[in-house]
């Protein structure tokens, strides 16, 4: 039986950058006033692992910079709810770098692999990010790495 519903839990498009894969999403504007945007769908996986750990950071000023690490084995999903952030990656054993915009108007999720390095700036003088991510925070897999 077909869910008319499904279309707004499958993304639109994706976009695949150097280091990571740029997923916009489809809201559902059925109701005045508001929209409804499903990030995550378990029948419909943008990401090759089920998230098990999420988090907000809350950026509080233009030009915080958050990350500046990479790890072996967390991936990560980063979904801007409020603002717009500039993420900035590092290929830790080629050295290429990449820097990705993300806005929280594109109704966006970006997804990059394990061993990129990253860093992430509010562009904005408030922001909350959405992190989704494979594995709990640990202080073993989080190496820390300057990415300029």
């Amino acid at each position: 039986m077909v869910n008319s519903m499904d279309q707004y839990s499958k993304p639109l498009r994706k976009k695949e950058t150097k280091f990571g894969t740029k997923f916009y999403f489809n809201p559902r504007r059925t109701k005045p006033g508001r929209e409804l945007v499903v990030m995550y769908d378990k029948r419909f996986p943008i990401v090759d692992f089920e998230p098990t750990y999420s988090y907000i950071v809350r950026f509080l000023e233009k030009n915080n910079a958050a990350g500046n690490h990479y790890h072996k084995r967390k991936e990560e999903v980063f979904i801007p709810i409020e603002g717009t952030f500039e993420v900035h990656l590092e290929d830790v054993s080629t050295k290429e770098r990449e820097i990705v915009s993300l806005k929280s108007s594109d109704i966006v999720a970006f997804h990059f692999r394990t061993g990129i390095a990253h860093k992430i700036i509010s562009k904005n003088d408030s922001g909350l990010l959405l992190t989704m991510s494979s594995d709990p925070s640990r202080d073993e897999d989080e190496i820390d790495y300057k990415v300029e």
